[in-house]
């Protein structure tokens, strides 16, 4: 056999030293490119702590004065006089400026909105008052004496009770005391009064839509910077992975050797690592912690991950913050009426699938606005949150839910109940309604007007029909004398 002349020939030690010098050109350039991910994982997790979570604050501070401008409208729209208006409008006023820093297109076009509909609340409220007077100066230039009677209720009389069709008796009688011209200017500036109640209604209610629709905002703009900072994480997570599994493969397949020493001080330690990063995702009430490793850049994505964990936990707690506040009222503590409704139809539902009982009380304050026009709505505030208090304690077990529907009504839920226990635990809530005693001197009492609606197949099985036969019964209640209980059917 001929040898070749020009067959190749390497030196052993030439070849292990450029598989050498491969394998440290390898790990210089694994460990450059390591570095160069690490400071960009590390910059990334410090902007997402200067920039996200100060923005998720800002946006949570956002939706609580957002709460608080509704509840200065309504303060508004009830207050009696002038000079409250006016107080209620300057706190409105501070807080739609406060919207201004935040350069938000829409919050700042809204909340101006909001402003504008405001001023024009009360100036429509300002020209009521004035009708008002001429009303009562047109009856005092009345030479009859016994319209002394109609000078005082035009005196006494709120303007947002003035309505055409409530005053329609009053009228009748003012018409037979006066002259025709008399008479006709008077009931021009009563419907005007009348008229303008009906406008401040709908300017109301599409102020409060406005004010509903910047929660919405708000709440929808909080979910997608979380839903961005959970992506990036997953992202950087990935990447992490890939790289370091890429760099164990190059590192088996060039030694054994080496892979004994990497076994012990590189890859149980980056094993460590990547399961931390999984764990991320299904962290508990704890942000995870890892052990310190020996290398510093190691150490590095430690603290890293661990800087992600902790990001991660605390976005996880703001949004059930917030996941909490959009489902409570305000006010009483109480469930909402966008919890309710889930709440009902889950428990509707889980009815119609196994025939279980379930019974729903509405309960309605007796006289709640009069007690509001006589001591003042701080006082009925403090009314509504007693009436929360008892509602709780009747409401502990699973699937029970006590919540506010509207004003001065609640809901409770009672699943498993039948219509004899739900009879005695409304005369449980009237006894325990009694025993409120409000005013220092405890000489205003409470009494309450309950409605009961159950579940029957075919007849009230949806959530719906069991709030319109509640609110039906609830109206018995009310029309036989109030303070007593009726069920619907």
């Amino acid at each position: 056999m001929a040898h070749p002349k020009f067959f190749p020939q390497f030196k052993m030690s030439v070849t292990l030293l450029m598989v050498v010098l491969g394998l440290l050109l390898i790990f210089t350039l694994a460990l450059t490119l390591s570095l160069g991910l690490l400071k960009d994982i590390s910059s990334k997790t410090e902007a997402t702590a200067e920039d996200y979570l100060p923005e998720l604050a800002r946006t949570q501070q956002d939706a609580l004065k957002v709460e608080k401008l509704g509840t200065y409208l309504d303060a508004a729209y009830r207050v009696q006089n002038a000079a409250e208006e006016r107080h209620y409008r300057l706190l409105s006023q501070v807080i739609i400026h406060s919207f201004m820093l935040d350069q938000d297109t829409y919050l700042m076009s809204e909340a101006n909105n909001i402003m504008f509909d405001i001023r024009e609340m009360l100036s429509v409220r300002q020209l009521q008052r004035e009708l008002q007077k001429q009303v009562q100066a047109q009856l005092n230039t009345v030479d009859y004496t016994d319209l002394s009677y109609f000078v005082g209720f035009f005196s006494a009389i709120s303007v947002q009770s003035i309505q055409q069709q409530s005053m329609q008796n009053t009228l009748e009688r003012l018409q037979t005391r006066m002259t025709p011209d008399g008479y006709e200017s008077l009931h021009y500036n009563i419907n005007f009064i009348s008229d303008l109640n009906v406008q401040l209604d709908w300017l109301v209610a599409d102020t409060h839509q406005r004010i509903e629709n910047l929660s919405s905002y708000l709440s929808s703009d909080a979910a997608l910077k979380a839903r961005l900072i959970t992506r990036d994480i997953a992202e950087d997570a990935l990447k992490i992975s890939n790289y370091f599994l890429i760099l164990i493969a190059l590192l088996i397949f060039f030694s054994a050797i080496i892979l004994f020493s990497f076994q012990r001080l590189i890859l149980r330690p980056v094993q460590l690592l990547v399961n931390g990063l999984r764990a991320i995702e299904g962290q508990g009430e704890q942000p995870i912690t890892l052990q310190p490793l020996c290398f510093k850049e190691l150490d590095t994505i430690r603290l890293s991950i661990e800087d992600y964990s902790s990001l991660a936990y605390r976005l996880q707690k703001a949004n059930q913050e917030l996941e909490r506040l959009s489902q409570i009222d305000g006010l009483t503590g109480l469930a909402n009426r966008r919890c309710l409704d889930q709440m009902l139809d889950v428990e509707v539902g889980r009815s119609l699938r196994y025939h279980h009982p379930l019974a729903v009380l509405m309960i309605d304050i007796d006289y709640f606005k009069r007690l509001n026009d006589s001591y003042g709505h701080q006082l009925g505030d403090e009314c509504l949150q007693e009436m929360a208090r008892i509602f709780q304690t009747f409401t502990q077990r699973p699937g029970e839910l006590a919540a506010r529907f509207g004003g001065e009504e609640f809901i409770l839920i009672f699943p498993e109940i039948t219509v004899e226990e739900a009879l005695r635990i409304a005369e449980s809530l009237h006894a325990e309604c009694r025993k409120i005693a409000l005013l220092p001197d405890k000489s205003v009492s409470i009494s309450v007007s309950i409605g009961i609606a159950c579940f029957q197949a075919g007849v009230t099985d949806s959530a719906e029909r069991l709030l319109k036969h509640a609110d039906q019964a609830l109206y018995q209640a009310k029309s036989t004398g109030r303070n007593c209980t009726r069920i619907y059917g």
